[in-house]
């Protein structure tokens, strides 16, 4: 009966799926093709810049899932059950993805400056360096010639890891890693709808997701290093590794609660049974994940300002000048604060409506802490939303998460919504708050 339960999901849920990945793929291929259009305007330089900022969002969400589908393995929770086909179908986007972040980077680094026209300067100074000819400023060594004598030293003691050839065995090993992680997963549950359950199976996947989250913590290490903080070559922060991955969790866990709200939306009844028990253990978990993120965020901030150095101040300096300030505003209030209250109201989080709103907009705000991140590395304390180069990042933001999704949709319709076989499918979430249990004398 609930093999049969699950398969008429997905048969309902179908032609939903399959009308949004449709959508999805419009949006990339016209956001996409507005991005080549405005970086013919702009100039081919701020469009890989815009490629690679927008790849950030979707890329998250691709190892957000691999990294949620090994923790629900190791705690064996049933939102584990309810969201492991959406994690596995996240995590079957790595091939792509990782084709993806190699035309990026072969652009970004060989033909960064296509237009004979767009020679802006080179740009170097305490805040920041930015490069004219390379998308990473450390790959560029005239400009790191050029640089003013401390900056140089700081530069060239780094070179010997930052330097194109081991950028790139760094990024292939750790695609192939997280592939192969995901393959391995991805076979147990393949081994699971075909064998049924079994502890065996269960202790597999247990063997591989334990050493999978440390392997995870390392290789992003190095590729938040690599990728983003490598931007600004002079900086550095020992939390910022710890809240580029911790991002990814929470991206991913409130995309995963989005799609179990809109897939079931109108298909199942989400106010009464499982389903609204499901929903508070997901607001829940997005509320604990939004308080650790503003505490490793406000670590770093700490950090810095407590040993007010100068590798590490520029950071802040340029996030708080020339308009970003208002972007730092709405982080601290649209990723923090607002989701923060919301969430401790206990009706938002048994309300679909109401958990697919606050995952969405908590996603919206994860993608302008991203550009927060990395936008002022090309322009410190110099902010201009109205301007063609903004657009062209909106435009490229979207072009690649919608891609993405589509990707993740036509996965997603692979196999069932539902495990067939997880043992968990036969249990009911374990709470303890009065609205979710009956008591007795209650109705009297």
């Amino acid at each position: 009966m609930a093999a049969e339960t699950n398969s008429n999901l997905l048969e309902q849920a179908k032609p939903r799926i399959n009308a949004m990945a449709a959508t999805a793929l419009t949006v990339a291929l016209v956001a996409l093709g507005a991005t080549v259009a405005l970086g013919l305007v702009v100039g081919t330089g701020p469009m890989f810049r815009s490629l690679l900022i927008g790849y950030m969002m979707p890329f998250g969400l691709a190892m957000g899932s691999l990294v949620l589908l090994m923790i629900q393995w190791c705690t064996a929770g049933y939102w584990g059950y309810v969201l492991r086909s959406p994690l596995e179908a996240g995590t079957r986007t790595l091939p792509v993805w990782g084709l993806v972040f190699a035309l990026i980077a072969l652009g970004g680094l060989t033909i960064f400056n296509l237009r004979p026209d767009y020679h802006p300067e080179n740009h170097h100074e305490e805040l920041n360096v930015v490069s004219s000819e390379k998308l990473w400023p450390w790959a560029d060594h005239e400009l790191v010639e050029h640089l003013h004598h401390h900056e140089k030293l700081v530069v060239e003691e780094k070179l010997g890891y930052l330097n194109v050839r081991f950028f790139a065995v760094r990024a292939a090993i750790a695609f192939s890693i997280w592939i192969v992680l995901a393959l391995l997963l991805n076979r147990v549950a393949r081994r699971e709808e075909a064998e049924g359950t079994s502890q065996k199976l269960r202790d597999l996947a247990m063997q591989y997701s334990g050493p999978g989250i440390v392997i995870y913590s390392i290789t992003m290490l190095f590729i938040s290093t690599d990728w983003s903080m490598s931007l600004q070559p002079i900086w550095y922060s020992s939390m910022f590794p710890v809240i580029f991955g911790f991002g990814q969790l929470l991206g991913a866990l409130c995309l995963n609660a989005l799609v179990y709200v809109m897939l079931r939306s109108g298909i199942e009844d989400l106010s009464t049974g499982r389903n609204k028990k499901l929903m508070r253990d997901l607001g829940s978990l997005i509320l604990g994940f939004v308080v650790f993120w503003t505490y490793i965020s406000f670590s770093q901030y700490l950090l810095i300002w407590s040993t007010n150095l100068k590798e590490e101040v520029p950071f802040f300096i340029a996030r708080t000048n020339g308009g970003w300030e208002y972007v730092t505003a709405a982080l601290v209030f649209g990723q923090f604060v607002i989701p923060f209250f919301v969430l401790l109201l206990r009706d938002v989080s048994r309300s679909g409506k109401w958990l697919a709103r606050v995952a969405g907009f908590i996603l919206v705000m994860r993608f302008i802490d991203l550009y927060w991140q990395m936008k002022p590395a090309f322009r410190p304390g110099d902010f201009n939303f109205f301007s063609l180069e903004t657009v062209m990042d909106l435009a490229a933001g979207a072009g690649l998460f919608s891609l993405w999704l589509f990707v993740f949709l036509r996965q997603l319709v692979r196999f069932e919504l539902l495990p067939v076989n997880d043992y968990r499918k036969a249990t009911e979430p374990v709470h303890t708050v009065s609205d979710d249990v009956e008591v007795a004398g209650s109705h009297g």
